[in-house]
């Protein structure tokens, strides 16, 4: 019988892989001998990072359809079919810092940029499903994952982003909440095919925060401090793993016990 930790040999795409925690999830990935595919935007450097790893590497643009199904078509391609999907691409706070005025006031907040996030996180997330789900299904079930995040469960305390220079975002909730309700939803559809269909939804992630920010969120969490990006990727490894092979249309709430209180 498989343990939780054995996934060597298991065919994965990963899409979105050069963030804090999709770096993170790659490494541990390949460490434990999966067949990987890193994949991300084209901006990237995810062509080097997969050097790196000694893993095949692609280009998706998340807001292309054409991308997406080139992409997936590529990767299965490659790998000779799919065990395992991971969809870890996303819109966050801290990436949308670059953009003019990214953190407007509700009462004057513009169409597009509510656009972008729900297109990236929520339409993303819908077209690799869509795309990934044939493979999966073709060769007797597979593990599909949909990242989502504590802010997809329960909603942000405002009060700890004042005087930072980033803050939680409409579209972020809602797109979080909405990948929880599509991954339910390929769940019930999918499962006589032995398609696993579940969502990991992490904590706050420390990625070089102040340290107001820090002691704000972690006083928020009952284990008293934000997540490492290791403490996330147990969850992926379990539910790729045969150990989940019972496991489906779940949400895994990896938070230190934030929403607990």
């Amino acid at each position: 019988m498989k343990t939780t930790s054995d996934i060597k040999g298991k065919k994965v795409l990963l899409v979105g892989s050069t963030g804090i925690l999709g770096k993170t999830h790659a490494k541990i990935l390949a460490d434990l001998g999966c067949d990987l595919v890193i994949a991300d935007r084209p901006e990237s450097n995810v062509s080097e990072f997969a050097k790196e790893l000694d893993v095949q590497g692609l280009t998706m643009d998340v807001l292309s359809e054409n991308s997406v199904s080139e992409g997936v078509a590529s990767a299965v391609n490659s790998l000779g079919g799919l065990d395992g999907v991971v969809f870890n691409a996303a819109v966050t706070g801290e990436s949308l810092v670059k953009f003019d005025n990214p953190f407007p006031d509700f009462d004057d907040y513009p169409l597009d940029l509510w656009n972008r996030v729900i297109d990236v996180n929520l339409t993303g997330a819908f077209l690799v499903a869509r795309e990934t789900g044939p493979a999966l299904r073709k060769d007797g079930g597979g593990s599909l994952i949909m990242v989502s995040s504590i802010y997809g469960v329960v909603a942000p305390d405002h009060r700890i982003y004042e005087g930072q220079p980033f803050s939680s975002f409409p579209g972020y909730s809602a797109s979080k909440a909405g990948i929880i309700g599509l991954s339910k939803w390929l769940a019930t559809l999918w499962a006589m095919d032995d398609v696993r269909v579940n969502n990991v939804s992490p904590g706050g992630v420390y990625n070089n925060h102040s340290k107001e920010f820090d002691d704000a969120y972690s006083n928020r969490t009952p284990m008293g401090r934000m997540a490492r990006p290791d403490d996330i990727t147990g969850a992926i490894v379990y539910l790729l793993s045969d150990a989940s092979k019972y496991f489906t249309g779940q949400n895994m709430v990896v938070d230190g016990g934030l929403s607990c209180w």
